[in-house]
């Protein structure tokens, strides 16, 4: 169950009057709301609340005014009016209105530290915890909240891996401002932008990874997401900016018609911080980053260019805040690895092994490329399979897995053996030798047979990366979990013989009965 990290003085009471950051809103019955508490679900009101409804594909809360009155509400801030005899607010958007409230409720503690905002769709946690890494060395005090867990800077929750609601964020930023944190840093997903969930926020910069169009079912397109950032900027403070990886061509052509402050990032198309290739051995990617004036060699233990990025997005950002960049460098090479992301397992040492989430068609093919580009071999490629995945993307997952891997093994760690065996025929259709594809749908068998029957190159298990499956004896197994024991029982050597110069002796007899 994930820290809901309350507030560390619970004696303390904070008031705020909706006016004062709602100018625009209408008041209807009253000249203004004073609110101690709110909420935004009818059930869970109660004497003294304020009740805040909100629409979500499943139910519009607007409809169920009356109950939240019956158990206490005191006034409502609605989209509409309502037939109702208490106070309202009228506003645009009550999501975004819930935001606000909730940061209001707290003090506002992103006014008080440095807050950057993590966006993109794809490489926000490898961005989000190099920069963590980074702002840690500098600072020493630094809370964070991504797809791999929160921090408030004092202590950790690691099962707080879903994206946060509003009410979540706002105590976990008001945990970390208590602590005395320096910094707090936010991944914000498509769904928090759409919800609304960081209004209230005030960023003092927000990275932006990348805007090429998700390839899950219910993903945002190009344009759809480039109209979710435009309104996450809205939320920069006076000073703040955008910093944005140029080598994501949709990036680039937002940032060129976004109108607000942006610096660029990349290795190949960047116009401030750039990062040039110096070398590739064995798991060790080496680059030159190259901020203003300032050239100075940046080693990093993880495979990729897409690793290299996310690593230049920290430089990027210690130049911008005027921070000392050689002391955000050994920040940086101080991260040895990310749980899921191109994970190294340490114990696979003849056959290196990979453990990455990528579960779709180009972030597989990053993944795939990283390898190559590091020379580790032919790749054994362990892919689970997600009925998530968009039916036009399978086959091409099946295209890219044909194209860069030596063998692979699908596995369906959440699905039936039937739903398994159709998501397996769809992405077997970009196959032009199916004879290289076993189908294991047990996904630590399909672990296990690869790691034993793969005796050089690299193995990649891609798809789950972190994330927890049951298996058929109803055990939670991980990536990490089986490969560590199927590598530990393959480094077991056989027992030697024993062998004996001499034959053994005989009895002697004159002795012998």
């Amino acid at each position: 169950m994930s820290t809901s990290y309350p507030h560390r003085d619970t004696s303390r009471s904070q008031t705020v009057r909706l006016r004062a950051f709602l100018p625009e809103a209408v008041f209807v019955g009253v000249e203004d709301i004073e609110v101690r508490r709110c909420k935004n679900r009818a059930e869970l009101c109660q004497p003294g609340d304020v009740f805040i409804p909100q629409n979500t594909p499943a139910s519009d809360e607007h409809d169920k005014v009356e109950e939240a009155i019956r158990r206490g509400a005191v006034a409502v801030v609605a989209e509409r009016l309502l037939p109702v005899s208490v106070p309202q607010c009228l506003v645009e958007n009550t999501h975004e209105a819930f935001g606000q409230v909730c940061q209001a409720l707290v003090g506002n503690p992103s006014h008080h530290m440095l807050t950057i905002g993590i966006i993109g769709t794809y490489g926000k946690t490898t961005t989000a915890l190099f920069v963590a890494a980074m702002l840690k060395r500098l600072s020493g005090s630094v809370a964070y909240y991504t797809s791999l867990g929160a921090s408030d800077s004092t202590s950790c929750d690691r099962t707080a891996t879903r994206p946060p609601a509003a009410r979540k964020l706002a105590n976990w930023l008001d945990s970390a401002n208590q602590a005395g944190s320096a910094a707090a840093i936010v991944e914000l997903t498509p769904a928090m932008l759409h919800h609304r969930a960081a209004a209230g926020i005030g960023f003092d910069l927000i990275i932006v990874t990348g805007m090429r169009p998700g390839q899950f079912r219910g993903s945002p397109s190009a344009g759809e997401f480039a109209k979710l950032l435009d309104l996450a900027t809205e939320n920069l403070k006076s000073h703040g900016m955008v910093l944005f990886n140029a080598d994501d061509s949709h990036a680039s052509a937002w940032a060129e018609n976004s109108g607000v402050t942006t610096v660029s990032y990349g290795l190949d198309a960047a116009e401030h911080i750039r990062g040039k290739r110096l070398a590739r051995y064995g798991a060790e990617n080496q680059i030159l980053a190259i901020a203003g004036n300032m050239i100075m060699p940046l080693t990093l233990k993880m495979p990729g260019d897409h690793v290299a990025r996310a690593a230049l997005a920290a430089v990027a950002t210690s130049w911008l805040m005027e921070l000392s960049v050689p002391e955000a460098i050994a920040g940086i090479e101080s991260l040895e690895g990310i749980p899921g992301r191109m994970q190294r397992l340490s114990q696979a040492v003849e056959v290196p092994l990979y453990i990455d989430s990528g579960e779709t068609p180009d972030r597989v093919a990053v993944a795939l490329h990283s390898l190559k580009q590091h020379q580790l071999g032919p790749a054994t490629v362990v892919m689970d399979i997600s009925a998530s995945l968009k039916s036009a993307c399978r086959q091409r997952l099946g295209e890219v897995l044909d194209k860069g891997a030596q063998r692979v093994v699908l596995s369906a760690a959440d699905l039936s053996p039937e739903a398994a065996q159709r998501v397996a025929m769809d992405v077997l259709g970009g196959f032009r030798a199916p004879g290289r594809v076993e189908v294991i749908p047990d996904r630590a068998a399909a672990i296990r047979w690869a790691v034993e029957n793969t005796e050089h190159g690299c193995i990649l298990l891609s798809g789950c990366g972190v994330s927890g499956w049951i298996d058929r004896s109803g055990d939670e197994l991980t990536d990490e979990r089986v490969a560590k024991l199927a590598v530990s029982k393959r480094n077991v050597l056989p027992p030697l013989p024993k062998l004996s110069i001499f034959p053994p002796p005989s009895s002697n007899q004159h002795f012998a009965h």
